[in-house]
């Protein structure tokens, strides 16, 4: 799935349902601006929402996010599917702008980290007689383990991959994102009119973590039978950061909930998006220390076998 055309459908939904058009027209143009597989998608939405189906229900059979699904459908339950997809929009935006900075950031050292491997892999085959395949077998070597990471960490399973998110080194960094993600769902639930049980069941398949839906999904039945008294007692039970806890306390006291669930969405996202920017600052330090210390195992290579020239050639004088 493309983020960019997924925003561009989203924006574009939004335009055109708050120019006047119908739900079949404004999904159909959308899908046609966005292009490639949304196109074809649009139309097939656009039908279906002629015959009476909600566009919720076909992004869910469409296998769309869950995101994406729970957010369009608050907005078709409260009425406010324009801002829904607004909020869609900004959410794809802001993951595009966030992925380009991290790349941009992590280009330039991969490149040089992969340059003084070849330049090691080069030193070492004409200057200690090594294979001439060490020279790419050494950047290959690299690329090898970076792939088979990937690929453990895949095998893993969901659910594995979800616990480890929420634990160790790697929950200050995903922490902020479901955070994120459970309080701007939320939001958009209660605003639609349901009830607060009912918002978590639903937050709960979008959060992004299926670990914490388990636990929203708990919280919510713990809430409908009376074990637990409130929102904000949820929301600690499923682990939630403390600020978001302490602003859904504060939403709840005043009455103010909506605008509390909003700015603990922001604060989130902001908060994610600074740590994935250390995150990648921190990283791109380590692959210029290995890099350092790759460029002086060359020197010292480099020089070591050409002092070793230089007495062979003393010696044969």
């Amino acid at each position: 799935m493309s983020w960019n055309r997924t925003a561009t459908f989203h924006e574009q939904l939004a335009v055109t349902l708050n120019a006047g058009l119908t739900i079949t027209q404004a999904v159909q143009l959308a899908g046609d601006t966005a292009g490639g597989e949304m196109r074809a998608q649009g139309r097939q939405w656009s039908a279906g929402c002629a015959a009476g189906r909600g566009l919720a229900e076909q992004l869910a059979t469409a296998q769309q996010p869950g995101f994406d699904v729970a957010l369009v459908k608050a907005g078709e339950t409260s009425g406010r599917l324009t801002e829904m997809c607004r909020d869609l929009a900004a959410h794809y935006r802001h993951r595009i702008e966030l992925r380009s900075l991290v790349i941009g950031k992590l280009v330039y050292p991969v490149i040089l980290i992969h340059v003084t491997l070849l330049a090691l892999g080069v030193v070492l085959t004409f200057m200690s007689g090594w294979s001439p395949w060490v020279i790419l077998g050494l950047p290959i070597l690299l690329w090898l383990f970076a792939g088979g990471a990937w690929i453990a960490l895949r095998m893993l399973g969901e659910a594995t991959r979800a616990k480890l998110a929420l634990s160790g080194p790697f929950a200050p960094l995903t922490l902020p994102f479901v955070a994120a993600n459970t309080c701007t769902v939320l939001r958009a639930a209660l605003s639609a009119g349901l009830l607060m049980p009912d918002a978590l069941e639903l937050t709960a398949g979008a959060c992004g973590n299926s670990l914490l839906g388990k636990r929203l999904t708990e919280a919510g039945g713990d809430l409908r039978h009376n074990r637990i008294e409130s929102l904000t007692a949820a929301l600690a039970h499923a682990g939630l950061p403390a600020i978001v806890v302490d602003l859904t306390n504060s939403g709840e006291r005043s009455g103010k909930l909506d605008e509390t669930l909003g700015q603990a969405a922001t604060l989130m996202r902001n908060s994610f998006r600074l740590r994935a920017e250390w995150t990648a600052r921190i990283t791109c330090g380590i692959i210029y220390g290995g890099a350092m210390l790759a460029a002086a195992g060359v020197v010292f290579l480099f020089f070591a076998g050409y002092i070793g020239l230089i007495n062979e050639t003393m010696k044969d004088l």
